[in-house]
């Protein structure tokens, strides 16, 4: 059974939506009457809100306060500096659709049903946006979406985009002008914010840039003309990183107009890296390389997450969920693969990950239809503990790599290392993962380390 109905706050759209979450919306409608009828909530002692802000293809170095280039971000900078800065933030999987479901659920891919680019969303699976409209929050989501229409149905308020939020070269038609994304994304995300009053809420905001195509406006374009005269990627790829940065910026002035900003949890990370050389899958990112993989990711909440932070602990986007709920003073979901760092965050506690695992599906296919199910791009498991990555294939030799030593991840030290202490503790880490979260392709990959012995 479908129903239908309408979202969107420009223009009027229609898609289907599932009769589960239109059930689960009724319900949660009704806890949250019941919850703030009841007196248990007041404007004088609101929930903290949450902004989450999410970009895709952003590598680390697109963000200033990590070094390594002179993009311009003073805004996201200064979010790091009033917070805390994560250097070591992997993805779940380095590509779009399966971390942004990872993100949203608390899942690893293979649990939340979100493996490739194409395939959508279960509407059984529970996201953030359910269990905070549970607890009384007003939940909207604007910008690039990528997880299927049925899935929609999970937030209060979601504006349809053109391209499912791409636009076209990251430009949306208003009023017969062509706007750059940000500026339409984030004034919507202002007029959500500005009109909740009397309950808390969360606001997702989803920034296509900066992924290809490289398409910006030419006054960003302008700032990195000198640094990158000949490099036409890399001048439109940072200045991309900019506009999101300006974005960034009014929405972080719009909660302090509100006189919000102190009880609005915010965070921003990505979906995944960005090559610029690629490696041997000849593609800008599902690789378990920390180009790839390793991504931005800032948390800031005045008086609960101390400033200026910088954070060398593993966290994965498949703890995001668990953590924020932590942040937010709310009771942990049960179920999820995701840890709850919040405690380590707030200093509470420095205990934290041991290790991180991450799953990838290797993209090597050039052909028009890529994502071809005859193709065998083979499957990756990844596990990272202190200095040292192990990457596991089902279709190509062992990589062991010493991040400390070699950054760039070139001197595979497999050959030399598979029987030494750490590389033991590594495989040791990856069972057990995968015995947590039911993977099916762990035991595999480990048997057939073990009988190439």
């Amino acid at each position: 059974m479908k129903i239908w109905t309408t979202y969107s706050v420009r223009n009027s759209y229609l898609f289907p939506v599932t009769f589960v979450h239109f059930i689960r919306r009724i319900c949660s409608s009704i806890a949250a009457w019941i919850f703030l009828t009841c007196g248990l909530f007041s404007q004088s002692q609101q929930s903290p809100n949450l902004l989450f802000i999410l970009t895709d293809q952003h590598r680390q170095d697109g963000v200033g306060a990590y070094g390594g280039t002179e993009v311009k971000t003073p805004h996201l900078d200064r979010m790091a500096s009033e917070g805390i800065r994560f250097n070591r933030a992997y993805t779940a999987q380095p590509v779009c659709a399966p971390n942004r479901a990872a993100i949203m659920s608390g899942l690893y891919p293979h649990n939340s049903g979100v493996l490739e680019n194409t395939w959508d969303m279960d509407t059984n699976v529970r996201i953030l946006s359910d269990i905070l409209g549970e607890h009384g929050y007003q939940t909207g989501y604007f910008g690039k979406w990528h997880l299927g229409d049925s899935a929609r149905d999970a937030w209060d308020e979601m504006p349809i985009y053109p391209n499912d939020g791409r636009g076209r070269r990251h430009y949306y038609e208003v009023d017969g002008e062509m706007v750059y994304q940000t500026e339409v994304i984030t004034s919507d995300v202002i007029n959500f914010m500005t009109s909740r009053k009397d309950q808390p809420f969360y606001a997702f905001t989803s920034y296509y840039p900066p992924h290809p195509p490289y398409s910006v406006p030419e006054d960003y374009e302008a700032m990195y003309a000198n640094l990158y005269p000949d490099d036409e990627e890399r001048r439109k790829y940072y200045a991309m990183c900019t506009a999101v940065d300006d974005a960034v910026g009014l929405l972080l002035d719009s909660l302090e107009a509100q006189g919000i900003s102190d009880n609005t949890l915010v965070v921003m990370t990505s979906e995944h890296g960005h090559h610029f050389e690629h490696r041997w899958n000849d593609h800008a990112k599902r690789l378990c390389y920390d180009i790839s993989a390793n991504i931005p990711m800032l948390m800031r909440y005045p008086g609960t997450i101390p400033g200026g932070q910088v954070s060398e602990a593993l966290i994965s986007s498949v703890d995001l969920v668990q953590t924020m709920l932590n942040l937010l003073n709310l009771p942990p979901e049960e179920g999820l693969d995701g840890a709850n760092l919040g405690n380590q965050i707030t200093q509470k506690t420095d205990k934290g990950r041991a290790s991180l695992v991450m799953v990838n599906v290797p993209f090597i296919d050039k052909s028009s239809r890529p994502n071809q199910p005859e193709i065998d791009k083979g499957e990756e498991r990844c596990v990272i503990k202190g200095d040292w990555k192990l990457i596991l294939s089902t279709v190509r030799a062992p990589e062991l790599f010493n991040l400390a030593n070699d950054p760039g991840e070139i001197q595979n030290m497999w050959a030399e290392e598979q029987d030494s202490k750490i590389a033991g503790e590594l495989k040791q880490a990856l069972k057990h993962w995968g015995n947590r979260t039911n993977d099916p392709i762990t035991p595999k990959l480990l048997s057939s380390l073990e009988s190439s012995k």
